[in-house]
């Protein structure tokens, strides 16, 4: 016998009691957010009403979103329940109804305009939807909405609302028109100057963020944000921004800012000006740990030995208790760069003896402490001793199997550095490396060129900006006898990266094809970079170039 909508209210209350005490479905309830105004009298859930929700909620389980969402959403004004509102966003979000979430969320909002939760849903639902012109009032409401304290940290988090827009330069137009009350203001100018900067710099405008970056320093001289813009700016090539850096530092002085600036100039290969930055830390802040482990990581590249060894040293001894992962891995590093130093005296037996001592509490831990010793190992060039630490392991792991294979590659154990290939597509058919590796031996050696193709522009398909499995496939064209398609493939990896290996394999292309003068000119480049390069070397010598 089929009920009425409005009858059985006891039976109504006990099954949506039972379900939500099942996990079936939600327990509507009153309860609201901090801000939301207090319910008025007819916000009670009469039986009726609890019908209307169970109803909706077996639509849903029947497969008819549609119907429940609609019923679900009506409760919600009739009630005008803050979780009924909730509920019905979540239901057309999951029904992938744009436009039907963006309806219960705006319905919502009205029935609490000082919701902020509300308005939040109603902002991040029209930028999902691209409608970034229509942001703009609840771009308002949202700052506006935000108690004091709390405005500069909704302010700096605006760039990330709008990271996937397509229309960058209109929401940079948007939240500058939300950020105007707050620009001249010492407690938000700082953050709001920040995030139009950083809005300016997604929409390209290098010179605008910088000019953002400019007048959020100089509003509040304290705010890290236009000093973080400033380092971003930095690693975009914008010379102007360095100067901003510096006044911040001056004014701010704290050790995480200069670590930050050492960082961007290690990014920018300004090694010298790193370390003297790296060492001012050092003085001045000696109990900040991650700046010796990176002043010594520095000079052990620059090959200042010594002090590398002084700087790593002094690092383990400060974290050497801590279990922390981040510690972890800074003594990982630090002291497979000490053992380096070890082998570079000589002392062989003393560095493996160090990376044994290595962190090794769970799996991942251990792998890393074999990587390490393997590529301590194959420094030196003991390719049998790195080979039998990988052997002896009997590891399954990918990282190690692939790490095996190219040791017997060293060893010209051809077939069993391709069985070893193998095993590691096999276990983890996204390694796209170990389709990259066999694809390019099988082409060195001039065999199964058509299958080394497809090994290789499967790897491609894995990572399709990798230079050096671009390298790979101009290569096996190489190989197979198309000199322009393999000048090609082989041109656009030596721009992506200037690599010793990829200038050997360009150059050879160029001289078999004539380009005898531009040839020599990338084998200049190549040896200036690496000149102990293996491949480059070896092509040098067969060829016997006049460099």
């Amino acid at each position: 016998m089929k009920l009425p909508l409005f009858s059985a209210p006891i039976q109504a209350w006990r099954l949506v009691l039972l379900l939500s005490i099942a996990g079936g479905w939600p327990a509507w309830g009153h309860a609201q957010t901090d801000d939301a105004p207090e319910k008025v009298e007819n916000s009670a859930l009469t039986g009726e009403l609890l019908y209307e929700i169970l109803l909706g909620e077996l639509n849903l389980r029947q497969g008819e979103p549609g119907a429940g969402f609609s019923l679900l959403l009506d409760a919600a004004r009739r009630s005008n329940d803050t979780q009924l509102y909730s509920r019905a966003v979540d239901i057309a979000l999951q029904a992938r109804s744009g436009d039907g979430a963006l309806m219960a969320a705006r319905a919502w909002a009205q029935a609490y305009p000082k919701d902020r939760t509300a308005n939040n849903h109603v902002l991040q639902i029209l930028l999902a939807l691209n409608q970034t012109a229509e942001s703009l009032e609840p771009l308002k409401k949202e700052i506006a909405l935000a108690p004091l304290p709390e405005r500069a940290v909704v302010i700096s988090l605006i760039p990330r609302h709008y990271n996937r827009v397509t229309e960058k330069k209109l929401a940079t137009e948007v939240v500058h028109k939300a950020l105007e009350p707050y620009l001249q203001a010492n407690t938000t100018g700082g953050a709001a100057w920040t995030s139009l900067g950083r809005m300016r710099l997604a929409s390209k405008d290098l010179t605008g963020a910088l000019e953002a970056a400019q007048k959020g320093l100089a509003i509040d001289p304290q705010s890290i944000g236009p000093a973080l813009l400033g380092l971003e700016l930095m690693g975009r090539q914008v010379k102007e921004a360095q100067a901003l850096v510096i006044q911040a530092m001056r004014q701010q002085d704290t050790p995480e800012l200069a670590m930050n600036y050492a960082r961007v100039l290690i990014e920018l290969q300004r090694y010298a000006d790193a370390q003297v930055v790296l060492q001012d830390v050092t003085s001045r802040y000696p109990q900040q740990a991650e700046a010796w482990l990176v002043l010594g990581s520095l000079q052990f590249e620059q090959g200042q030995d010594k002090q590398a060894e002084a700087s790593l040293a002094r690092y383990v001894n400060m974290v050497k208790q801590d279990s922390g992962e981040d510690a972890v891995r800074g003594i990982t590093q630090a002291q497979t760069r000490r053992a380096t130093l070890l082998a570079r005296q000589g002392k062989l037996n003393e560095a493996r003896q160090l990376l044994a001592q290595l962190p090794a509490n769970n799996t991942q831990e251990r792998n890393n402490r074999l990587l390490a010793e393997v590529q301590l190992l194959r420094d030196q060039r003991q390719w049998q001793a790195a080979f039998d630490v990988l052997a002896n392991a009997q590891s399954n792991a990918p990282e190690l199997l692939y790490e095996q294979a190219m040791l017997a590659e060293k060893l010209n154990r051809l077939d069993e550095m391709e069985q070893l290939l193998r095993a590691v597509i096999a276990k983890a058919p996204s390694y796209y490396n170990a389709y990259n590796a066999l694809g390019f031996s099988l082409a060195d050696r001039k065999i199964r060129l058509q299958e080394a193709k497809q090994l290789i522009i499967k790897a491609l398909t894995f990572a399709p900006d990798d230079p050096f499995i671009t390298d790979s496939l101009g290569w096996v064209e190489f190989r197979l006898g198309d000199l322009p398609s393999a000048l090609n493939y082989l041109q656009k990896a030596y721009n992506d990266r200037a690599d010793a290996e990829i200038a050997a394999h360009l150059g050879e292309v160029l001289w078999q094809m004539g380009q005898r003068d531009e040839a020599r000119k990338i084998w200049r480049e190549g040896i200036k970079s690496a000149p102990d390069n293996e491949t480059l070397q070896e092509t040098l010598q067969r060829l016997k170039p006049e460099l």
